[in-house]
């Protein structure tokens, strides 16, 4: 078997997705072990904050071993955020949400096995002061409604005919999964949804489960009228949007007055 150039990426989640004994087990496993290393502290907030630093990291002709949550979320992880191409990375995923410590190290021995790389450990931190709550759009479910933007109260969602997107993730309010839970296409993960599920990045997804659930939750979050309700949603956001706006206005002009006094 060809030998190859090998990277181990560990997600030190800052959720409560991962038990704190299989983080530190493999941390502490990781460090004991003649690996090439790099670990992030929070691969969503990383991922969200800092795409350029997480495309550096990314080499071709390179194998990959991620540790973390479910394989379907640090994909689209991967695939939404790195701005090179991945065409020629190789990716394999480890489930620690759900893979007990000891198979966990087996495999992580087996992947490293006929390595190139040399020994390195790094650390790649995300933004300490934010919890990294936010969605992501799984788009080979998407179906381009745009409820979720016009829901959103936040100014997290952008949407066009082609496309809904995510453009201000920390405009998300932390632990709410509202508009994961009235999408139609169960399309919308949060990554740090510990309750699983569509929601919560899971790869088995029960449709006729998820289907009753998204039932339940649009009629208890929107009610009858689901475009009326979704209509005075967008009004108000629109309104939230302009009290901000003035808001900043008016600092920025106490600002000025104050330069002005002082200058006087």
């Amino acid at each position: 078997m060809s030998k190859l150039n090998k990277h181990i990426f560990l997600c030190n989640c800052h959720g409560t997705r991962i038990s704190q004994k299989i983080l530190d087990g493999t941390m502490k496993f990781l460090k004991e072990n003649t690996f090439r290393v790099t670990v992030f502290s929070d691969l969503c907030g990383v991922a969200a904050m800092k795409s350029d630093t997480l495309s550096d990291t990314l080499e071709e002709n390179t194998e990959y071993l991620v540790l973390g949550c479910y394989p379907r979320t640090l994909k689209l992880l991967f695939e939404q955020s790195a701005l090179k191409s991945l065409e020629n990375i190789n990716f394999k995923y480890l489930n620690l949400i759900e893979t007990p410590l000891s198979k966990a190290q087996d495999i992580v021995n087996d992947f490293w096995s006929g390595s190139l790389s040399a020994v390195s450990r790094q650390e790649i931190n995300g933004d300490p002061g934010w919890h990294a709550w936010y969605p992501i759009i799984d788009y080979s479910r998407c179906t381009t409604c745009g409820q979720c933007a016009d829901f959103c109260l936040f100014g997290v969602y952008e949407k066009s005919p082609e496309k809904v997107k995510v453009i201000n993730p920390k405009g998300c309010k932390d632990q709410c999964p509202a508009c994961a839970r009235i999408c139609p296409s169960a399309a919308i993960i949060f990554p740090k949804y510990k309750h699983g599920g569509a929601i919560g990045g899971s790869d088995d997804i029960d449709e006729k489960a998820e289907l009753q659930r998204q039932r339940q939750d649009i009629e208890s979050i929107l009610g009858d009228d689901i475009y009326l309700a979704l209509q005075k949603r967008k009004a108000r956001r629109q309104s939230i949007i302009k009290e901000e706006a003035m808001k900043k206005a008016i600092m920025e002009r106490d600002i000025a007055i104050n330069k002005i006094n002082k200058a006087e």
